[in-house]
């Protein structure tokens, strides 16, 4: 088989969906002898400043030789302007004439001859559409509209995000494959973490949150239970440090801040690269994630396999990732949040307990295994192609 798969999000530095493509890339290269593949660092609707950085795809190619980027050695300018020029088969040719086109980001394209997979990895915009932007809705609508139809194969995140895919648009069951993500093995590795967390201007021992800075992830409760937290003197030094990049509709989040005289005690660090954040998480007491929704919940694993104990929800998808590795809670409850945090400070038999059971939990999930599943999807649907 000739596989294409759409690396574009991670050139684009979209957190998430970026990691999962990256990762999903990397591992088939270790895991799959055989197959050709081809790797896109432009896609349909996502054309990437970086979409030629030759540092990027050295990242790629370096260890995987039956990997090539298509249209690697073109400009921006000239390939967007042959992009949007060409038909959907010259686009196509474009991307390589590949058997399979895997679509990582829920942009769903109408092939030639191509057969697509497509991954899904949440329905939040139709499920909590107060939280989106008006445009991010219309895009994801716009595209998704074609769900029971064009794809040959769609992959899900989880179980939660398969129900919700079979109840929003009906996609037939035999089409749905459940494939969960991994965590790096990077994750697992103690290192030093205090010269990293110090050029932070950090000192061990604060609260951790790990998302896209949005309403979704919960941000108002989290704030405002730290601001009761730090009211008593044993907590006055406790911060709450905050990293990902800017979502959406968040000017509320960062008001809160201000109205709640925190700006020294909140910390937002923005984009933080992969290789830095197994040290941002160890540096940690303490990991947050009372997501509303979630389609996977990746930072949930990674805080766990770094050794950080969790705090999380009890709703989506969350408790298929968490298992009984967390404590669990009902994201809307404030006092349950403030409850289990003071709970681990104070107790540190439960946060060893937590890490122990984290790091355990977070093992039963690999990219290697993610790669072998997916390759399963690409499989199948290559082997009912033929018989066509």
């Amino acid at each position: 088989m000739k596989i294409g798969i759409d690396v574009s999000r991670y050139f684009d530095r979209s957190a998430g969906v970026g990691i999962y493509a990256a990762n999903l890339l990397k591992s088939l290269g270790r895991v799959d002898p055989s197959n050709q593949y081809l790797a896109y660092s432009f896609f349909y609707n996502c054309l990437p400043d970086s979409l030629n950085d030759k540092q990027l795809i050295e990242e790629f190619v370096k260890d995987f030789p039956r990997l090539e980027f298509a249209q690697a050695r073109a400009s921006k300018k000239s390939l967007v302007k042959k992009w949007k020029a060409a038909s959907m088969e010259k686009k196509e040719a474009m991307l390589g004439n590949p058997d399979i086109v895997h679509s990582t980001a829920y942009t769903l394209p109408q092939l030639f001859s191509s057969r697509l997979v497509v991954t899904v990895h949440d329905l939040s915009f139709l499920i909590f559409p107060q939280y989106h932007t008006s445009e991010n809705y219309q895009w994801l609508f716009t595209n998704l509209m074609y769900l029971n139809s064009r794809p040959d194969a769609v992959i899900c995140d989880s179980e939660q995000t398969r129900r919700d895919v079979v109840k929003y648009f009906h996609v037939p069951e035999g089409k749905l494959e459940v494939v969960y993500l991994g965590v790096d093995k990077q994750y697992f590795e103690k290192m030093d973490a205090g010269p990293l967390i110090q050029s932070y201007g950090l000192e061990p021992g604060y609260l951790l949150c790990v998302s896209s800075i949005e309403p979704r992830k919960n941000f108002e409760r989290i704030i405002r239970v730290f601001a009761q937290l730090v009211k008593q003197p044993q907590y006055e030094q406790l911060k709450l440090v905050c990293v990902g990049g800017q979502g959406w509709k968040n000017t509320n989040i960062f008001e809160l801040v201000q109205e709640l005289g925190l700006e020294g005690k909140v910390k937002f660090l923005g984009y933080v690269e992969q290789e830095k954040l197994p040290g941002i998480y160890q540096g940690a007491s303490i990991f947050l994630y009372p997501s509303l929704y979630e389609g996977f919940g990746l930072p949930v694993l990674e805080a766990m396999a770094s050794g950080t104990p969790v705090i999380t929800s009890d709703v989506s998808s969350l408790p298929e990732v968490a298992g009984q590795a967390a404590i669990m809670i009902d994201p809307y409850d404030e006092k349950q949040l403030y409850d289990s945090i003071q709970h681990l400070l104070v107790n540190k038999g439960k946060r060893q307990e937590l890490s122990r059971r984290g790091s355990l939990q977070a093992q039963k999930f690999s990219w290697e295994q993610t790669a072998r599943n997916t390759l399963e999807v690409y499989k199948k649907v290559y082997k009912e192609n033929a018989l066509e």
